[in-house]
C-alpha cells in the first residue's frame, strides 16, 4: 500500500521508507535549483559589499559566506536523506550512502540510483512507492431522508389507468 506523503519534512527530512526514481529526481532537481539560488544571492551579496571600486572587508565575506553556509546545510541533510531513502528502494542498506565520500564513486552510486529500478512490491524498507494508492472502499451515499417516502408501494393499486386525453 503505498502513502502519499507530504510537507516538507516528509518529503525531504525523512530517512525512513522508500523512494521511487522519478520523486527522487524531482527533488534532487528542487534542492539543486534552491542552491543555484543560493550561490547567486552570495555573489550578489559579495559583489555589493565590496565591488571593484572599493576594499572588501574580510570580516563582510566572512560573514556573508558563515551565513551562506548555515543555509546549505539543511539542503545537504535533505540530499543524503533523500539518496538513503532511495538506497532503501533498491533494496540497499543505508550504510551505502558513505560511498558518497568517496570521489568518483559518488557520481557512480547516484548514477546508479537514478538509473535502477526499485524492487517490485514490499521489501524489507517499506511498501513499494509506485503500489496502488489505497484509498476507503466507497459506499453508497445515505439518501436524504423523505417523510413522504414509503418503503414499499405494495398498497398501490396497479389497475390504475393514465388519464384520457380530453381533446379526442
Amino acid at each position: 500500500m503505498h502513502q502519499i506523503d507530504n510537507g516538507i519534512k516528509e518529503n525531504f527530512f525523512r530517512w525512513d521508507g522508500r523512494l521511487n526514481r522519478l520523486r527522487f529526481l524531482k527533488r534532487l532537481l528542487a534542492l539543486f535549483g534552491i542552491s543555484i539560488v543560493l550561490y547567486i544571492l552570495m555573489g550578489i551579496l559579495v559583489l555589493l559589499s565590496g565591488g571593484a571600486a572599493m576594499q572588501p572587508d574580510e570580516n563582510t565575506f566572512t560573514g556573508i559566506y558563515g551565513v551562506f553556509t548555515l543555509l546549505c546545510i539543511p539542503i545537504t541533510v535533505s540530499g543524503y536523506m533523500l539518496t538513503i531513502r532511495r538506497l532503501h528502494d533498491v533494496g540497499l542498506s543505508g550504510f551505502f550512502i558513505l560511498l558518497a565520500f568517496i570521489p568518483f564513486v559518488s557520481l557512480g552510486l547516484t548514477l546508479y540510483l537514478l538509473c535502477k529500478g526499485g524492487t517490485e512490491g514490499d521489501n524489507a524498507y517499506g511498501a513499494d512507492p509506485l503500489g496502488t494508492v489505497a484509498f476507503a472502499a466507497p459506499t453508497a451515499p445515505a439518501a436524504p431522508e423523505n417523510p413522504y417516502a414509503r418503503a414499499t408501494y405494495a398498497d398501490t393499486p396497479t389497475d390504475i389507468a393514465p388519464p384520457k386525453d380530453p381533446q379526442s
